[in-house]
């Protein structure tokens, strides 16, 4: 999603890999990186994080991306990190 703070990449329960999502939707559409990946990570590695947070200026796991993810997040990259639940609301 196109926003005046730069490319939203939202993400469902990320099989394929959040990073490997965020990359496949950054190079189709031309940006150098992802302003916030939001969504589903489903449960993923520590270096899959990390290729993301190379990707994106903040993350904000929810959903299916478990509480070590959240937290490994929050820890090593706390300016990024976006704190979201159901009924969060965001402005971009």
């Amino acid at each position: 999603m196109e926003t005046p703070s730069g490319l939203v990449v939202i993400v469902g329960c990320s099989h394929p890999g959040v990073d490997r999502l965020t990359k496949a939707v950054l190079e189709v559409s031309g940006h150098e990186k992802a302003h916030l990946v939001i969504g589903g990570f489903h449960y993923p590695l520590a270096r899959t994080l990390d290729r993301l947070s190379e990707l994106s200026e903040f993350i904000a796991p929810a959903h299916c991306s478990g509480e070590e993810a959240k937290a490994y997040v929050l820890k090593k990259y706390p300016e990024k990190f976006v704190g979201v639940r159901t009924g969060s609301v965001l402005e971009i």
